[in-house]
């Protein structure tokens, strides 16, 4: 536990860290946390009102059909970084440590060329909402702002894999399952 405060100590004092990391990490966690909550007290207040007096909130499904995707692509760049996302390690066991770290580089390097092509397509359909001025149909929010957003999101994330796969190259990683590293 000492060591984990060390590193955070460490990380504090370095200004460009704080502010390039620990800032951008905290307040993606915090939006993340904001967006499930408010999902969860608008889910509860329109389920209330449906049953207890038949009239539910108006438009909710086009609030959360927007906090969904909000609240995943906050969440993507922290899941990229840690290496949280699902895997199946049965095998892992059996594996050396060089195989495992070239596996962690290429599983990295794989999801940073599909964050990269879903963040290129997020860009194309913002500006051919932006063009066309598409809008939501209950509330007529402009769509572009939304899909935006996922784009620069979804970049976000494919530069913490980018980041991971540097630190595969320089063996700064040493394998995805191993811990030394996710204590940052």
């Amino acid at each position: 536990m000492s060591g984990n405060k060390n590193i955070i100590s460490n990380n504090l004092s370095k200004p460009l860290v704080f502010w390039l990391g620990v800032v951008p990490v905290r307040m993606l966690a915090a939006i993340s946390c904001l967006l499930l909550f408010v999902m969860m007290a608008l889910t509860f207040i329109d389920v209330s009102g449906r049953y207890l007096f038949n009239n539910p909130l108006p438009a909710l499904h086009e609030i959360i059909s927007f906090m969904m995707p909000g609240l995943i692509f906050c969440a993507l760049p922290l899941v990229c970084r840690k290496e949280g996302h699902v895997t199946i390690d049965l095998l892992d066991v059996f594996l050396s440590l060089g195989v495992r770290r070239w596996q962690g580089l290429l599983v990295n390097m794989i999801g940073l060329s599909a964050m990269l092509f879903v963040s290129w397509r997020l860009a194309v359909k913002s500006a051919t909402h932006f063009e066309f001025g598409e809008a939501t149909d209950e509330l007529y929010l402009d769509l572009w702002p939304f899909s935006a957003g996922m784009s620069v999101l979804a970049a976000i994330a494919a530069i913490a894999l980018l980041a991971n796969t540097i630190n595969y190259l320089t063996g700064a990683r040493k394998s995805p399952t191993s811990t030394e590293f996710n204590k940052t």
